[in-house]
């Protein structure tokens, strides 16, 4: 049987076995990463981040330079931060005193920090083909199901069952893929509740199967639910800085965050902690509520605007907008750094070119540089050459003389973008924001200004590049939808331009 299993997998597998960017790769550092990052996160999550992460740390020592703000900022979003700390620990060890050598030895690769059984042995069998199965949960799921194991997983003699299970079914080489193979296959058609047992090449071998409980198994005990936490965050700005804290505790250690409060509630309950922080409050505002799950407790979050008079250092660090887009702030007060930001960003101006034609020549200027931003990857050398300040001035006075609206986006005194407007078609023609302008929500007002200078009652239309999706959402986030259509702009790039519409509102 432990032949046919590992036979029927491999072949399985080498049709059907996911594209991923972090597959078909031996080079251990990746491999690490690549499985740190998917302890406790969506394999289609990790993918993005894997590939930022690896591109600003292309290998252990690297890594092991880097500061741990650094990393912690790189790591934004993917949550259990511990696991960013860690790696960056192990870094430290792999690059200092094994010389940047990951060693092919499963006790070895066991000691580095945050590296438990599981990882030890991905890494241990995907980079150094070593006999080590790695016990994840699609593997247990699988191996419960295929040998009948109908006891709960959890209990410790339970769990080395189906490891020397596991270890009986590896085959002698491949046994990266086979792993690989297992966590796929738990993964698409093994699934959690009722599997698609027609499709799974271990049907016949399957003891689940054949006696029709697959869809009981694996057996795990009723875990406690969450601890539920009240917490206010205070969003407390001075003028034009935030105050932000480092964390301190186990959860979300080294973090930034926004002041948070246990159990408070009320505007009265507010000025207890804003007092112990020595600050006076000119103005208390409750904003949106918002939750964050955790792994062991939930965050019921009441956020609050307050803005003091003075920006006292007794209550922490104060932070510009620009400032604390810089900082590692954790995904579980996402909603506050969302208001945070709306608060502290910029006020946008519009200046319409046709009163104002001095301002063409700089406008085009960063016009010009959005641009190549933008089509970095996808435009042509000779696009590229030809995009040049002179040419983006030529298409800006092109709109003009064809009586389009051009308007320069003035923020903090400077040309932050520009955006053309055709009123006669009801088009949102252009919008360019500068590189070192974007994420400060300048792109959205943009949009909104549009959106009241076009007519509101008749379909509005904008295109957008399918590669550029922050441009699409941002656009999506207005109303705009997307519809079939879709032109080829660049065979070549494979780059294709899509119209979203945002449908008349009724009278």
């Amino acid at each position: 049987m432990k032949k046919a299993i590992h036979q029927r997998l491999l072949i399985w597998y080498d049709i059907h076995g996911r594209t991923l960017p972090f597959r078909g790769t031996k080079d251990p550092y990746r491999i690490w990463v690549s499985e740190i990052m998917l302890q406790q996160t969506r394999t289609e999550t990790a993918g993005g981040y894997f590939l930022r992460f690896t591109q600003r740390f292309p290998d252990v020592f690297a890594l092991a330079d880097a500061e741990e703000q650094d990393v912690l900022k790189m790591w934004e979003g993917l949550g259990y931060y511990s696991r960013a700390r860690n790696l960056h620990k192990a870094a430290k060890k792999v690059a200092y005193e094994w010389n940047g050598v990951f060693p092919a030895d499963y006790e070895q690769l066991l000691s580095l920090p945050g590296v438990g059984e599981y990882t030890a042995a991905a890494v241990a069998s995907i980079a150094f083909d070593l006999p080590c199965p790695a016990m994840d949960g699609n593997l247990t799921r699988v191996l419960s199901r295929v040998h009948g194991v109908r006891e709960d997983v959890g209990i410790p003699s339970v769990k080395r069952q189906l490891l020397a299970l596991a270890q009986k079914d590896m085959p002698s080489k491949r046994c990266g893929d086979f792993n690989q193979a297992l966590m796929d296959l738990g993964a698409s058609l093994c699934c959690p509740g009722t599997p698609d047992c027609d499709k799974c090449p271990l049907k016949s071998l399957c003891d689940a199967c054949r006696e029709g409980d697959a869809d009981l198994l694996p057996v795990k005990a009723v875990q406690k639910p969450p601890l539920e936490i009240e917490m206010a965050v205070l969003i407390i700005t001075c003028k034009n800085k935030i105050l932000l804290s480092q964390r301190k505790e186990a959860l979300l250690k080294n973090l930034w965050v926004y002041p948070l409060a246990e159990d408070v509630s009320t505007e009265t309950e507010v000025k207890t902690p804003l007092g112990k922080m020595g600050l006076i409050p000119l103005s208390i505002t409750p904003l949106e509520q918002a939750k964050h799950v955790f792994s062991h407790r939930v965050w019921h979050m009441q956020l609050w605007h307050i803005e003091v008079e003075e920006a006292k250092e007794k209550a922490g660090l104060w932070f510009t907008y620009e400032q604390m887009q810089s900082l590692p702030i954790p995904t579980a007060v996402k909603a506050a750094r969302a208001a945070a930001e709306h608060i502290l960003a910029p006020e946008v101006n519009f200046l319409p070119l046709q009163e104002h034609r001095s301002l063409i020549c700089d406008t085009a200027r960063v016009y010009c540089e959005s641009w190549q931003h933008a089509h970095r990857d996808h435009a042509t050398p000779e696009m590229k050459k030809e995009y040049t300040p002179v040419f983006m001035e030529m298409i800006l006075r092109s709109h003009l003389d064809s009586e389009k609206a051009v308007y320069a986006l003035q923020a903090n005194g400077q040309i932050a973008g520009v955006l053309v407007l055709d009123k006669k078609e009801n088009e949102l023609c252009t919008l360019y924001i500068r590189p070192v302008m974007q994420k400060r929500n300048i792109g959205t007002k943009a949009v909104q200004f549009a959106i009241e200078q076009l007519d509101r009652h008749r379909d509005m239309k904008v295109t957008a590049l399918e590669k550029n999706p922050h441009a699409t959402h941002l656009y999506q986030k207005s109303g705009f939808t997307l519809p079939s259509a879709r032109t080829l702009l660049n065979k070549e790039y494979d780059l294709w331009e899509q119209i979203l519409i945002r449908p008349g509102e009724k009278e």
